[in-house]
């Protein structure tokens, strides 16, 4: 997606649509069965290569994102609760990295992490267990209060969950 789109002004999920579309219409088609397989093994080729270009666009990003987190819990490492949404774009795998640091450098801090890149917005939520069972707050209720106004699904347990639309 980002890697993509930032080296080419195409975004990632149009160009997987069209490529959907391309081998749908592939399938349709009235010609030899071998060369519509052919012509589908060299669409596939195509999206593989497109598939791995926006991982390793995303490899950096989730540096980033955990990086930016980092710098977070330090400004806000006695903060008991922390909402905020990342300067950087986003990835889920980058926030969960983030959360990973937070859970062990304030393990007390309660947060919710919002990253937003050109298709979906990604947000997780971190409870510590003293909150979750103490005041009965639940990461998976957390996120569920308001990913409705943003068109996501979510999911999770009472102590971390994890949603995008």
């Amino acid at each position: 997606s980002s890697g993509i789109n930032a080296e080419y002004g195409y975004e990632y999920s149009k160009i997987i649509g069209e490529v959907n579309t391309l081998i749908q219409n592939n399938d349709k088609s009235v010609i030899p069965a071998w060369r519509r397989d052919r012509i589908r093994d060299h669409i596939s080729g195509i999206k593989a290569k497109l598939d791995k270009a926006k991982i390793e666009s995303e490899k950096g990003l989730a540096t980033e994102n955990a990086a930016e987190i980092a710098s977070l819990i330090a400004k806000n490492k006695d903060a008991p609760i922390i909402i905020e949404v990342l300067k950087t774009k986003g990835t889920s795998k980058g926030i969960s990295e983030g959360l990973k640091t937070m859970r062990k450098k304030a393990p007390e801090t309660a947060a919710v992490i919002f990253a937003v890149n050109d298709d979906d917005v990604f947000f997780h939520c971190l409870v510590p267990k003293k909150l979750s069972s103490g005041m009965s707050l639940r990461a998976d209720e957390w996120l569920a209060t308001f990913s409705g106004l943003l068109s996501a699904k979510c999911g999770g347990k009472d102590l971390y969950a994890q949603g995008s639309g």
